[in-house]
């Protein structure tokens, strides 16, 4: 398996280096780094979203992509134009590093100097990514040194408080790209005071949202509870135990459109009559279902829906780690066995529900 491996590693890097090369011949100078995913365009849907990213585009820049399989590696480089896997590079450095009994920093600053190798040949003049904070650290020092224009493209949330989440996330404070588009007025406030490095003149806002005006299909009002990567089918039943108690609200559930679903979950919902969507645009539901209130977790749809007139609420045990955006007044906080609350001081949310929009979206 593993020379299986390695042969599969080295030809994804050959047909990497004949586009690498092919793109310096064209002259082609500005480049992008996106995900690969198993999608129609095989683009990530957040390069779609955030940086306008689109399949025909592709011919016009080198492109370099991670991919999580070897299968989608292939399915790129013979359906997309410019494709560099960059992951085929690292995996055969990480192979011959493991034969040498070689530390893990010895092969990720071996990559970086191949990396860097590359980039030079390439002569591109600007890069494009999504803030992908595990490829930050890759691409901006050697972006920098090679003096290539750098512009980089909000995708998730900025706050300090994820710091303590999990370590890439400091990447947004330890690097900067030469120009930055964030969300909104909130978004520039916090990474000028997260990242001392950035002047004011290199962040610009440049709100990803899109309104729709979609007719209802209901005339009741909703809420909708969001899906999220590890939270138990125990925690969800705790909470549409909650939910079903208050009679005011539809409740739906949406699932995240690029996980496989929870077949528990699924059939859960099913026996409690709640109507599911999965790969469902979440922002044409808001209008379509006449939703009024988003719970989750973690998810960025808690900063998004505010702009879709949707209120926000995080849910969270003991601790919640975006305690910032409370204070911020960004959105409403409650307990996982107190959200019965939501709905008792549904008035008084209403009204606070305004200084959320305006800290948020107004005069973007």
């Amino acid at each position: 398996m593993i020379i299986i491996k390695f042969f599969l590693n080295l030809i994804i890097l050959f047909l990497s280096l004949i586009n690498i090369w092919k793109c310096k011949k064209l002259n082609i100078k500005k480049a992008n780094y996106f995900i690969i995913k198993d999608t129609k365009d095989l683009i990530d849907p957040r390069s779609i979203k955030f940086t306008h990213l689109t399949k025909k585009k592709l011919s016009k820049s080198l492109n370099f992509v991670r991919s999580v399989s070897y299968k989608l590696s292939f399915k790129s480089l013979f359906n997309l134009k410019n494709i560099v896997v960059i992951n085929a590079l690292h995996d055969l450095i990480l192979q011959k590093n493991k034969i040498l009994k070689k530390k893990p920093i010895e092969t990720k600053r071996e990559y970086a100097r191949n990396m860097t190798l590359i980039i030079k040949f390439s002569k591109i003049n600007e890069f494009k990514m999504i803030d992908d904070y595990r490829l930050m650290e890759l691409f901006l020092p050697i972006l920098n040194k090679l003096k290539i224009y750098s512009i980089g493209y909000m995708h998730g949330r900025i706050s300090k408080d994820l710091f303590y989440v999990n370590t890439i996330y400091r990447n947004l404070q330890l690097f900067k790209f030469d120009k930055y588009y964030v969300w909104n007025k909130y978004f520039k406030k916090k990474i000028l005071q997260i990242n001392k490095k950035y002047q004011n003149k290199e962040i610009f806002i440049k709100n990803p949202l899109k309104k729709y005006t979609i007719k209802n299909v209901v005339k009741i009002d909703g809420l909708c509870l969001i899906a999220e990567d590890n939270i138990k089918l125990e925690t969800y039943t705790k909470i549409i135990a909650q939910l079903k108690r208050q009679k005011r609200f539809k409740i739906y559930f949406k699932f995240r459109p690029n996980n496989k679903l929870n077949q528990d979950l699924l059939n859960f919902l099913k026996k409690n009559n709640i109507q599911y969507f999965y790969k469902e645009n979440t922002y044409k539901l808001f209008s379509q279902y006449n939703i009024k209130i988003l719970f989750a977790f973690n998810s960025s749809l808690l900063i998004e829906c505010s702009y879709y007139n949707v209120i926000p609420i995080m849910i969270y045990y003991n601790k919640f780690t975006l305690r910032e955006y409370v204070k911020d007044r960004i959105v409403f906080s409650y307990k996982i066995n107190n959200i019965k609350k939501v709905f008792d001081e549904f008035t008084q949310i209403k009204k606070n529900f305004k200084a959320i929009k305006e800290n948020s979206w107004k005069n973007n």
